[in-house]
């Protein structure tokens, strides 16, 4: 066998080898894909719109500005309540309908890039800016 022969096909095999194991360390749940997906902005806007409104976000609270908090913020209600890690996607969906609702019947929005937002879907593009 050629040299090159071989330096080829053991590059081409240690790929093989390699490539189902790129994401063991980012398995995403139902849960963390819903939260982070603003699913009415996302039916009327791109996804660079979307993460440009997520990082204005950023901008504006620092503080909040990372997966984990924005993650906690999103998964409970204004009463504290939780949504579990092993909830149904239409059941996640709903939580996160009625937290939009009640921000917006409470007067929690905020204007970013133009869009009046609640802060549910403020929060939502936010995590969506930083897991894209």
């Amino acid at each position: 066998m050629k040299r090159r022969n071989f330096i080829a096909l053991t590059t081409l095999g240690a790929a093989a080898v390699s490539i189902p194991f790129l994401n063991c360390g980012t398995t995403t749940t139902a849960l963390e894909k819903k939260l982070a997906l603003p699913q009415a902005l996302s039916r009327i806007t791109d996804e660079n719109s979307i993460i440009a409104i997520g990082k204005a976000y950023g901008n504006i609270h620092a503080e909040e500005y990372a997966v984990k908090t924005l993650e906690q913020q999103l998964q409970k209600n204004s009463q504290g309540a939780l949504v579990a890690d092993n909830t149904a996607e239409k059941d996640i969906d709903t939580f996160l309908e009625k937290n939009i609702y009640n921000d917006l019947d409470h007067g929690n929005t905020i204007v970013l890039n133009g869009w009046v937002l609640s802060i549910t879907e403020a929060r939502q593009c936010a995590l969506f800016s930083l897991t894209r």
